[in-house]
């Protein structure tokens, strides 16, 4: 009856350590398709500096979700390519459940063709942690963002890998 005992015990005490071991990160693909609208802020030039953003989006691990971010942008000074502005910043995307995925960001917007308002930006998204089961994300997304600069209209697709 004793050795019963310890055997249980120690089976329940293994148990109970084993549950507690922190899940390993998995690589999971990623892919966001959304749209939503920035809200520039202009220099004298009227030349866009910052995109204040809020976008709704359905992407893979979040069901239907919400972003908003800050997106700032310096002239890239390209001779070859007039006009083409840096783009850099950060956001948080809310899951459907409330977990958050907190995002940087780094691209190229490319200015519109002569008689069009529509631009489009290559940005490269890093994950970098977030709430409840996204706290420790990691990984990275491609993105085409096409944008109508007269009215902050934008499409997004996103194509990456994430850990977590």
């Amino acid at each position: 009856m004793k050795r019963i005992s310890k055997v249980t015990a120690i089976a329940l005490t293994a148990f109970f350590l084993l549950g507690s071991v922190a899940v390993l990160a998995v690589d999971r693909p990623f892919a966001l398709n959304g749209k939503g609208v920035a809200t520039f802020t202009l220099n004298e030039a009227g030349i866009p500096v910052r995109g204040d953003v809020t976008s709704t989006s359905n992407a893979t691990h979040l069901g239907l979700c919400t972003t908003v971010g800050v997106v700032n942008y310096t002239p890239a000074n390209d001779p070859e390519h007039p006009g083409r502005l840096l783009s850099s910043g950060t956001g948080k995307i809310t899951a459907a459940n409330g977990d958050t995925l907190l995002i940087e960001f780094s691209g190229v917007l490319d200015p519109p063709p002569a008689g069009s308002a529509t631009a489009i930006d290559k940005p490269v998204f890093h994950f970098v942690g977030g709430t409840g089961r996204f706290a420790n994300a990691s990984g990275s997304a491609n993105a085409v963002v096409v944008v109508n600069l007269a009215t902050g209209a934008f499409e997004i697709t996103m194509v990456g890998n994430i850990d977590y």
